[in-house]
């Protein structure tokens, strides 16, 4: 599913204008198509009633348009206009050629046929505003949504459907005006709009239906964003021969862990093998090892020298270096800690890792949690990390790394993970809420879900654990963060449905992570018979 903003569809629309494909038909085939979906929500449309709530512009034409259908669907169709509409209006001209009797707000003292109309609605049609809307709601469309907010707490049986997006809703942000009422279903037209995985207004689209509204062939090539889904997940997962062995499928380097957050490196460790890496081996300091290695049956390990504290010691960064081109990829970074050795660890490793004679072709790494806090601290630090690389922060970590306030990182998800991906020439995987992955190139994906079953401490060294496995086998960084993302988003709706929103722990995702691959792949493989 590709994203668009508000100008993005507005250039789709003259686009389509310019090969002959005429605003009037497109509002036509909209309303056509919104129709039919929410005919087949209603299973079946005949003897329902529905009111349309038809705003001033576009979106209050595909409205009355969507109604004149509804209308021959056999259902029980109520039109009720929140502002006048010319009578050279063809549209509400069809409409009432049709039957249609509309209903006028500026003739409705108090809002009493609408007040009644709601309390017989199975289903309200939200089409007061668009993607147009630039300004606050007021008057009587703000007046009618508040009433169909209240009709939904009294009936929480009655429906509500919004067309192309909930009136209020910013297309571009998610930023939600105080009048907007959430949705239960969205049929959004030509393309899902970015603001819908932006929150809040991720929380007020409901189920998220596209209608084709006839856009020429190919009109949405040059489009740069697009949500996550199996289809495009399955195109990236690597092959496992039949033939294989565990050099097949590449060897993972770990440098993680410390006496505080010993934890991280096993659920990195533990990830990154479920994730399919053929060899996994831990970097870690030689007090953890015998707490580590009970934990972590099948991974090797490289034993590091301590200082006192239990930092790794100076020369620790080189006797890795020493087998860095063994590995086909690393994680870095989560549990190490930000001690001063913690520190000068990360740096020299690091730098290592910028000289090509060090790595293997085709190395990739991931630089996660305390590998990222260590590099914010430095003036220019993307000039420090001249490898393949994914950056996996979460909004904090982002705001250090960006040198922004957390609201500022949160505030335009998408377009900070885009631009700080060029600036640093890498790959960002910015956490939380419909996770943004964002490549150099510009484009740039978003995890379908937003789960808090993930809002707890190590799920973020899953994650990280998974994409290197995935780099191990030969994906590149954005289809490596890409596909990561999304197993680590389907183990979590697992243990979700498992436990619940609360209560789930991290590792409770590793046992679930080969079963999403199974799960993936066995549904592929009906599709195809």
């Amino acid at each position: 599913m590709n994203l668009v903003t508000a100008a993005e569809m507005r250039r789709l629309e003259q686009e389509a204008a310019a090969l002959g494909v005429s605003a009037a038909e497109l509002m036509q085939r909209a309303g056509r198509e919104v129709a039919d979906k929410l005919a087949a929500l209603l299973e079946p449309a005949a003897g329902k009633r529905v009111i349309v709530l038809v705003g001033p512009g576009n979106n209050g034409g595909d409205g009355l348009v969507a109604a004149r259908h509804l209308k021959t669907a056999g259902a029980l169709t109520d039109i009720y206009l929140l502002s006048p509409r010319g009578s050279d209006d063809i549209v509400l001209r069809e409409a009432v050629t049709a039957g249609l009797s509309p209903l006028e707000a500026r003739y409705d003292v108090g809002f009493e046929r609408l007040r009644a109309a709601l309390e017989e609605a199975d289903v309200v049609l939200d089409a007061v505003f668009g993607t147009g809307l630039g300004r606050s709601i007021s008057g009587a469309p703000a007046a009618a949504l508040a009433l169909v907010e209240e009709a939904r707490n009294r009936r929480p049986e009655m429906t509500v459907v919004a067309l192309d997006l909930p009136s209020g809703l910013d297309a571009d942000t998610g930023a939600i005006d105080p009048s907007a009422v959430r949705a239960d279903f969205t049929i959004t037209l030509g393309y899902a709009k970015r603001g819908f995985f932006l929150f809040p207004g991720a929380g007020y689209t409901g189920e998220i239906l596209v209608a084709d509204i006839g856009l020429p062939e190919g009109s949405g090539a040059g489009l740069n964003t697009e949500v996550l889904d199996e289809h495009l997940i399955l195109d990236l997962l690597p092959d496992r021969p039949a033939d294989a062995h565990k050099g097949t499928f590449g060897k993972v380097l770990v440098a993680a862990g410390s006496p505080e957050y010993a934890g991280a490196a096993v659920l990195a460790c533990q990830a990154a093998g479920r994730a399919g890496a053929g060899l996994v081996t831990l970097a870690a300091g030689k007090s953890l090892y015998p707490v580590l290695a009970s934990r972590l049956t099948e991974t090797t390990h490289l034993i590091l020298p301590e200082t006192a504290d239990g930092g790794p010691a100076p020369g620790a960064a080189e006797l890795i270096a020493g087998r860095l081109k063994e590995f086909s990829a690393a994680v870095i970074g989560p549990g190490l800690g930000q001690s001063p050795s913690a520190a000068a660890f990360t740096r020299a490793l690091l730098a290592a890792l910028s000289r090509p004679e060090n790595r293997a072709s085709g190395f990739a790494a991931v630089l996660d949690a305390d590998a990222l806090n260590i590099l914010s601290a430095e003036s220019d630090w993307w000039l420090k990390v001249d490898f393949p690389a994914v950056l996996t922060p979460h909004p904090g970590e982002m705001a250090r790394l960006a040198g922004l306030a957390v609201p500022r990182v949160q505030s335009d998800r998408i377009e900070l993970a885009r631009r700080c991906a060029g600036l640093w020439r890498q790959v960002v995987v910015l956490k939380g809420a419909h996770t943004v992955i964002a490549s150099s190139d510009g484009r740039a994906a978003l995890a379908p879900n937003a789960n808090p079953a993930l809002a707890t401490a190590g799920t973020g060294d899953v994650l990280a654990g998974i994409i290197g496995g995935l780099l191990a086998q030969g994906l590149a960084p954005f289809d490596a963060a890409r596909a990561g993302v999304y197993i680590h988003a389907m183990a979590a709706e697992s243990v979700r449905a498992a436990l619940g929103d609360c209560g789930a722990v991290a590792s409770d995702l590793l046992g679930h992570i080969p079963r999403s691959f199974k799960a993936l792949k066995e549904h592929d493989h009906a599709a195809c018979h």
